[in-house]
């Protein structure tokens, strides 16, 4: 149930257990139609008649369904997609190989250096601010996000837009969020996230959503404890795949004037990261020295601002850390696009696959993680797509999760932001065109 207009909800247990994953938000559900904090929206709540005949898209994410669990688990419905259109061999995250900046990056077809989410953990210098994915006012706050998602997108140009669940759905982008939208809450049944799309599909057409994204973290959880031939991994890509098939079986049943396009994305793989691997950083050596975030990648501020300083820790922290890459951001690869943006730190630090660099002192354990470069195979994400004009049982090469943006305000028929890194002509292809 969403909580009174004006009352901030208290973090629950459900915060903490989802922390370790990288999921997003706060736990706590709010739908702006129904009594939860109003959004700035521009179609208010009514499509533009140019849109009415215009089909719909359901963007659905599972969280940490790498693509190395492709048909390593039975998943029927996945497959079902899979055989009444297209699959990706693997579709590329962005780095850092994180939940924020590639949810994001899908959602704005832009590179992380250029949409400002560029961890789930970061200093904005800019902002003079740290944003955190525990921190539900840094979550809600617009300043964070730049680009434009593709629920602003459709919102701008007159045409519904709703999210139950996606990162960046809960602020106002631009002064914008989805006519429809939803507080994450890790304790919201997955039948009710999925009978709510359907809901939303079946609504009038004068109000009915074209934009729809929906999000499941249950795969993530799972992975991190026990790996890809986990016990727990395997039940939970069971439970997502249940949930998939009653969004599919409802579709189905709506009546035929629907046309409606389903896209099925993750953000990351994971990798195991024993506790034989970590590398430790002890900041006390650093004085003046800001760590802003740490793990397979770490993101470091000099706070003098002095270059000489910065490369003088460069070189001190390369030394003490030879299995990894540290760069100053300006020489960080520009295949990686990570280097633009301040909010990336004076000093970058790469872990390498199956390494991570933690804060002296800190407990850690065995687990599966991600976060590495986005070369890394164990890193790929899942895409696939079904819906009218996609011609069946195609399998597609490899390609940027940027390019998913483009390709679905095609489908809506809007036009992109063209600041936007994506190209449409990545993916037209699966069109036949």
């Amino acid at each position: 149930m969403a909580p009174r207009p004006g009352v901030r909800p208290l973090f629950g247990a459900a915060l903490a257990a989802l922390l370790a994953c990288g999921g997003p938000g706060t736990p706590q559900a709010a739908d702006s139609s129904l009594g939860g904090a109003p959004a700035a929206r521009t179609s208010g709540g009514i499509n533009a008649a140019e849109h009415l005949a215009a089909p719909h898209v359901v963007l659905v994410s599972f969280d940490g369904f790498g693509a190395e669990l492709w048909g390593r688990h039975p998943a029927p419905n996945f497959e079902r997609v899979a055989a009444a259109g297209a699959r990706a061999e693997r579709m590329i995250p962005v780095y850092p190989t994180k939940t924020f900046p590639t949810h994001y990056s899908i959602a704005t077809g832009m590179y992380v250096e250029n949409h400002g989410l560029v961890g789930n953990r970061f200093w904005a210098p800019d902002l003079g601010a740290a944003y955190a994915l525990s921190d539900r006012a840094t979550v809600e706050d617009g300043r964070f996000y730049r680009g434009e998602p593709i629920w602003v997108t459709a919102e701008r140009q007159g045409m519904v837009a709703a999210s139950f669940f996606f990162v960046g759905s809960e602020a106002p982008v631009g002064g914008v969020q989805p006519t429809h939208w939803y507080r994450f809450d890790a304790q919201v049944p997955r039948e009710r996230r999925v009978d709510r799309v359907l809901e939303w599909l079946a609504m009038p057409a004068e109000t009915r959503p074209h934009m729809i994204t929906l999000y499941f973290e249950h795969v993530d959880a799972a992975f991190h404890d026990t790996g890809p031939d986990g016990e727990a991994t395997a039940a939970a890509v069971a439970l997502v795949d249940e949930s998939l098939g009653r969004l599919l079986d409802g579709i189905e049943r709506l009546s035929s004037d629907r046309r409606v396009y389903v896209v099925l994305v993750s953000d990351h793989g994971l990798l195991r990261a024993p506790t034989t691997s970590v590398d430790f950083l002890d900041m006390a050596l650093f004085p003046g020295v800001r760590l802003a975030e740490v793990g397979t990648h770490a993101s470091l501020f000099v706070e003098e601002g002095s270059p000489v300083r910065a490369h003088a820790v460069r070189d001190s922290l390369a030394a003490l850390f030879p299995t990894a890459d540290v760069w100053l951001r300006a020489e960080v690869p520009e295949r990686l696009h990570y280097r633009a943006d301040p909010r990336i730190g004076d000093i970058v630090m790469s872990a390498a696959p199956g390494r991570r660099i933690e804060p002296a002192g800190r407990n850690v354990r065995d687990t599966y993680t991600h976060g590495w470069d986005n070369a890394v195979p164990e890193m790929g994400a899942i895409f696939l797509a079904m819906g009218p004009g996609i011609a069946p049982g195609q399998v597609i090469p490899a390609f940027e999760a940027i390019h998913v943006y483009p390709w679905i305000a095609h489908l809506l028929g809007l036009e992109p932001n063209p600041e936007a890194d994506g190209r449409l002509e990545v993916l037209a292809p699966l069109l036949g065109r």
